[in-house]
């Protein structure tokens, strides 16, 4: 199908619209098909016991409906008093539903027109409402923008006719706002609309580009294949959108903790209050429900410059990313950044963070830290935990995509990420038991880039004992680690600039090295023929001297070899 279906088939919006009104009783009330053009709908809802009312602008479509025996009239949607219109044509009879299929893109104010039918359904509180409209955040539609078209057409989602569009969320919010709520839906799913371009590799979903592009579209929302939203509405009271807070911080630190350590805890809440730039709240989530009491109350004991901006959440089940996911999704900064309970950072870390983002917007924000071995000490001595070290700076090199595919080199509490990753659909995959953080940055930054700060901001804490890390068996590291590229295999990826000169580096090397393992392996080849010929030899001689020794000549000649060898001893003792 390649555009609107101007007749009706079960398959099509105009059949899920229908089913729509099955959960009602229309038997004997009136639907109200308001443009309703060919009145596709008509005989289907007279078959199932309703009274069907067309009305519509176009006088030769009302003539035509009144020929096939349904009741019409000529009704212009934008005229003012249309709900009187309507509830003359009503006339006292009891309305069980409004229909506008293929309407409200075609009025200059939709939203007029809604209020002018909440008006109506005053009367008829238990009527409800059925809208069929094309979605114009459709795949193909993005798609046709990337390649710098926007191609209006005689009927479809760019039909030339079309005054307003709308998206999933542009829909729910223009009807919430005068008075309706969603009740059911069947939206018509098209995953070729009729603005597909075959062989196109941005249209085409096994092509790399067309990969990328369907996979950006897909962490939206679950709608890129919808090309007409079907729903059903009940009445309500309006709600006007709700204004997003311009205060938001500028940095969301989402803190895990299962509550168990509550000493390394309090000294991470030491660190997070000597911030030097303050513009950040903790989004502290304790992936133990039962001990979130515990943890807020440690909180509280901290002055109100750091216990007013911490948010407690509670979450229970599931991986190390179930309370990241709900951290991440709780956050409201402009950019979040994690921290576990058992690594410390700097005073200057939000400050870095802000630094780096104004040098690089939109960009991952990556900084260095040092490594300190710690250890916990047996309850009553005079320290919870000492380090045993000096601290090293094992993680500080800069950024490298291509490395990072092999092995993270980055501390889950060394990057920070713009927060609308989230709206295309950013999460930590709970099927990993651990490397959730690696799988994580890989995609951000193949979305993103990196920028790093060059700053060593972070302490990375190895502890000997009493840590998650501990308990995790090595075998279950490298099957994460290959379940990790899987998942990235399936996926297109982009890589940075400068990607191409690390590669060549690394092919050149990695060439390189094939040329010199394959000259070794020919000269041990070659060592190994000339051992093996050598062997040979001396095998002859070997098969040789003992066919001499057994031969019935070498034993008659024996007293003459003995004889001769005492001779060659006497002569050799003579002054």
């Amino acid at each position: 199908m390649s555009n609107y279906e101007f007749t009706f088939n079960e398959n099509g919006p105009y059949g899920a619209a229908v089913r729509l009104l099955s959960d009602t009783d229309p038997d004997g009330r009136v639907v109200l098909d308001i443009g309703c053009g060919a009145a596709p709908v008509a005989e289907p809802l007279r078959s199932r016991g309703t009274t069907y009312v067309g009305v519509d602008i176009d006088e030769e479509s009302v003539r035509k409906l009144a020929d096939r025996g349904f009741e019409s009239h000529v009704v212009d949607l934008v005229q003012p008093g249309l709900e009187q219109v309507l509830d003359k044509i009503l006339d006292g009879r009891e309305l069980a539903a409004v229909l506008c299929l293929d309407v409200l893109e075609h009025v200059p104010d939709p939203r007029e027109v809604l209020e002018q039918l909440t008006a109506l359904t005053n009367a008829h509180p238990a009527a409800e409402l059925v809208v069929s409209i094309p979605n114009v955040a459709h795949v193909d539609l993005a798609r046709q923008l990337l390649s710098g078209r926007w191609d209006t057409t005689d009927s479809g989602l760019l039909d030339r006719t079309h005054l307003r569009f709308f998206t999933e969320r542009t829909l729910t919010e223009l009807m919430t706002s005068t008075g309706w709520y969603e009740a059911a839906r069947e939206d018509f799913r098209l995953e070729r609309s009729d603005q597909h371009r075959p062989g196109h590799p941005l249209f085409e979903p096994k092509a790399t580009l067309g990969m990328f592009v369907r996979q950006i579209r897909d962490g939206m929302d679950p709608h890129g294949e919808v090309n007409q939203f079907v729903r059903r509405y009940h009445r309500g009271a309006a709600r006007r959108p709700v204004e997003v807070d311009a205060e938001a911080p500028f940095l969301s630190v989402v803190l895990r903790t299962q509550g168990k350590r509550p000493d390394s805890l309090m000294d991470v809440l030491c660190c997070l209050g000597a911030q030097t730039d303050l513009d950040f709240e903790v989004v502290l989530v304790v992936h133990d429900s039962a001990r979130t009491r515990d943890v807020r109350e440690l909180v509280d004991l901290f002055e109100g410059n750091l216990s007013h901006r911490v948010r407690v959440v509670g979450c229970d089940g599931g991986t190390r990313s179930r309370p990241a996911n709900v951290g991440l999704r709780a956050a409201a900064g402009e950019y979040v950044v994690f921290l576990d309970d058992d690594d410390f950072i700097t005073a200057n870390w939000v400050e870095n963070i802000r630094e780096g983002a104004r040098t690089a917007p939109g960009k991952v924000i990556r900084w260095w830290a040092a490594e300190q071995h710690r250890t916990w000490h047996d309850e009553g001595a005079l320290a919870v935990h000492t380090a045993t070290g000096p601290l090293t700076p094992q993680y500080a090199t800069m950024f490298d995509l291509p490395r990072h595919l092999r092995q993270n080199e980055t501390p889950f509490h060394c990057f920070s990420f713009p927060r609308v990753l989230v709206e295309l659909g950013f999460e930590f995959d709970e099927a990993l038991t651990v490397c959730e953080d690696w799988e994580f940055l890989v995609r951000a930054a193949s979305f993103c880039g990196v920028h790093d700060t060059e700053q060593m901001t972070s302490v990375y804490n190895r502890w000997s004992q009493r840590t998650s890390s501990h308990a995790v068996a090595s075998d279950e590291w490298t099957v994460m680690r290959s379940v990790v590229h899987v998942a990235l295999d399936e996926r297109p990826l982009l890589l940075p600039p400068g990607s191409v000169r690390d590669l060549d580096r690394a092919l050149e090397q990695h060439e390189l090295a094939q040329h010199r393992i394959q000259a070794l392996e020919a000269e041990i080849a070659s060592v190994r023929a000339l051992l093996a010929h050598t062997e040979q030899v001396s095998a002859n001689a070997h098969y040789a001297l003992d066919e001499l020794r057994s031969s019935t000549s070498w034993k008659v000649g024996a007293p003459v070899r003995v004889a001769g060898a005492v001779a060659r001893r006497l002569r050799g003792k003579r002054p």
